[in-house]
């Protein structure tokens, strides 16, 4: 009996047993299988991480030129200082000598040479001096390797177009937004290790090259880009202003010729200049534009056929708006004339009452139409759109103002698309600075075509302004950018910023001036703005337009662009101080006129002279006309000149205009004046004293 319950314990066991077994295995193949199958391919680039290290090849970044193949922005190899953490013995000891040749904190390199990584940077692109002495200590586990270091051959030159690069990828300008193009994609090589992850002798190597960036050719002309440079620093030590910002474009393309802000820095060294420098003000600002943007009112009114270029408007100084009296910036207004006339004389009235007919909906049609209000696509980055008034909401007073161009805020980017498609006859531009990308053989892999947004008006509409513009040039408020042998076009612009209460500041004046030459056959617009002027006169006319006519001469010249001497050409005008005719009768204020080459025109009864515009003291063209207020009994107030620039001419020149002035005159040294008191632009009473410092040229 004892021993069939044996018979049968033993039976029962062995089949747990089995049973136990059979699971076992069961979950033993179950096992295999997920681990072979279904998690194969995780678990293998496991073990392959644990033996393979990869070391990063950086590409050859792409080169930028010119549009002639000039180098603007350019690689350089440089070796970079690499630590293999499982391969130093001696952390401490390797940290305090690389902190010493690599002039960094002990602590950081200990830190970064003691990380739980493969492979780690201690410092990139290092010198070569300083690479040399790396590979001196022949320290184990610390080795170099070459990379792509940027440089920029020209300075500060473009700064504001290419940006700049970081360690690894474009930080701003072309730089960054062309980043995947100029980039190109890193390569490496992968090798088997031991399991302190050093390289074995005989182990498997894989090499995946690099990709190199493309090389990028721009529109940019540096010739032209130094010129607008040189004549912007020369204006910044002239005004001392906050900034100027200057952009040129052809017309007829988009293409963007030169761009320039200042201030400026280098792009080797950003890091060293204030990050406001690096903000590029021509698409990130936004301001209202002032008198630039009646070009948009005055198109908008011939294309509609709400006046041609000889309709009549009378100004009488100011117009009643939706209860409110707006006035022109000449107060007693400028009487009768076409509407070329009121583009030459800027007469905000003129504006208005075009602006009132045309309405919300179709001034503003045209107003985004020309591009304002949204990005221009132009190929850099921090673009800005601007604010316009709604349509729907406004008010016949914000009507009123945004005819001649309060109210709206707009980029400097937009108002020179806007006036390019005048110069082209009528078609609405993108802006663009890359031209074509090549490959490391010089093939080209890409072709920028230019762009035609939209039609925003006619041919006839855009001839006819083009015609308006260059009035202004010639007769107009625009006459300092005249420059002889040439037809040049444009408009001046004044506006005042927006203070914190809501109003405008009167001590925060933009100055700007945008034009284009040749008239008959646009080749360049060219749009300048002066931001806060310290020195000297703010009138856009009187500060931009010169500017834009110091840079244009220059830029003509180099173009090629022969003068128009057959059909007539714009000379500069000769100028010359207005005297202080104040209670000097008719026939003496003739006589001192005609002395200097000056008409004049009277308005009232009476013997004597009580008051004049322009302003004594204010320089003009000669043959221009003053405007005299005659009255029966002499001013009883003291007359308030306006100070001339006396910088530059002899003590003989000085004491002639003084004395037309009624000025006295206190002079130190010999030569001509270097320094005066008070300032260019600056009211002084008559028969005060003007402090004058000569020094020889």
């Amino acid at each position: 009996m004892k021993e069939q319950l044996s018979n049968v314990t033993i039976r029962k066991r062995v089949m747990v047993t089995f049973a136990v077994f059979l699971t076992l295995f069961s979950f033993l193949i179950a096992r295999l299988f997920w681990v072979q199958f279904v998690r194969g391919d995780y678990y293998l680039e496991k073990a392959e991480n644990q033996w393979n290290r990869q070391l990063i090849i950086r590409p050859q970044r792409g080169q930028i030129y010119d549009r002639n193949g000039e180098l603007l922005a350019g690689s350089a190899t440089a070796e970079t200082i690499v630590a293999i953490p499982s391969e130093i013995e001696n952390p401490k000891e390797v940290s305090e000598k690389l902190a010493e040749i690599l002039d960094m904190e002990q602590e950081t390199v200990y830190e970064r040479i003691t990380k739980h990584s493969s492979e780690v940077y201690v410092q990139r692109r290092v010198s070569d001096e300083i690479a040399q002495e790396v590979k001196r200590l022949n320290m184990r586990g610390i080795r170099t390797t070459m990379e792509s270091k940027r440089f920029y051959p020209n300075g500060k030159l473009a700064s504001h177009v290419l940006g700049f690069a970081g360690i690894d990828e474009g930080l701003e300008g072309l730089e960054q937004y062309y980043e995947d193009e100029l980039g190109g994609k890193p390569g490496h090589i992968v090798y088997e290790s031991d399991v302190r992850g050093r390289e074995l002798p005989d182990g498997v190597q894989r090499y995946i090259p690099p990709e190199d960036g493309l090389d990028m050719v721009t529109t940019i002309d540096k010739n032209i880009q130094h010129i607008v440079e040189a004549e912007m620093a020369k204006a910044m030590l002239k005004y001392e202003p906050k900034g100027i910002s200057v952009i040129a474009i052809d017309p007829n393309t988009g293409e963007v010729l030169a761009l320039a802000n200042k201030p400026d820095y280098n792009p080797e060294n950003y890091a060293e200049y204030p990050h406001e420098s690096w903000r590029n003000a021509l698409l990130s600002n936004s301001f209202e534009p002032g008198s630039t943007f009646k070009i948009v009112t005055l198109a908008a009114g011939l294309e509609e056929d709400i006046i041609t270029p000889t309709s009549g408007f009378s100004c009488s100084g100011s117009k009643l708006v939706g209860g409110r009296s707006i006035r022109c910036w000449r107060s007693r207004g400028h009487g009768s004339q076409t509407y070329t006339e009121v583009a030459e004389n800027s007469c905000n009235p003129g504006l208005m009452n075009l602006g009132l007919k045309l309405g919300e909906d179709r001034l503003f049609h045209y107003i985004h139409g020309l591009g304002f209000g949204q990005k221009t696509g132009i190929d850099l980055p921090g673009e800005a759109t601007g604010i316009l008034f709604n349509p729907e909401t406004m008010s016949q007073v914000d009507l009123a103002v945004s005819s001649f161009g309060q109210g709206n805020s707009v980029t400097p980017i937009q108002q020179v698309m806007g006036v390019a498609a005048v110069a082209n006859g009528g078609k609405l531009m993108q802006p663009h600075i890359a031209k074509e990308f090549k490959d490391v053989n010089g093939n080209v892999v890409r072709s920028v075509e230019p762009t035609a947004v939209r039609t925003a008006f006619s041919e006839e509409t855009a001839h006819e302004m083009r015609g308006i513009l260059a009035s202004v040039v010639e007769n107009g408020s625009g006459r300092f950018a005249a420059i002889e042998g040439y037809n040049i076009a444009g408009k001046t612009g004044t506006a005042q910023k927006i203070a914190e209460d809501g109003g405008y500041r009167d001590d925060a004046i933009i100055g700007s001036f945008v034009g284009f030459a040749p008239v008959e056959d646009p080749q360049i617009v060219m749009y300048v703005m002066v931001d806060e002027p310290t020195h000297g006169p703010q009138w856009g006319s009187q500060i931009a337009a010169p500017l834009f006519k110091d840079i244009m001469e220059g830029v003509l010249e180099y173009m090629e662009i022969p003068p128009n001497l057959e059909e007539g050409q714009q000379e500069p005008p000769e100028m010359a101080v207005v005297p202080d005719l104040i209670n000097l009768t008719l026939e003496e204020a003739r006589g001192t006129l005609e002395q200097v080459g000056f008409n004049l025109k009277h308005q009232g009864e009476g013997e004597y002279i009580i008051d004049q515009t322009p302003k004594a003291g204010v320089e003009i063209p000669i043959d221009s006309t003053l405007v005299v207020q005659t009255g029966d009994e002499q001013s009883k107030r003291d007359s308030i000149v306006s100070m001339p620039n006396l910088i530059g001419k002899s003590l003989s020149e000085v004491e002639v205009i003084l004395e037309m002035l009624r000025l006295d005159i206190d002079a130190k040294g010999d030569g001509v004046v270097i320094e005066q008191r008070p300032l260019p632009g600056e009211d002084i009473e008559v028969n005060s004293t003007v402090s004058v410092n000569l020094e020889s040229p």
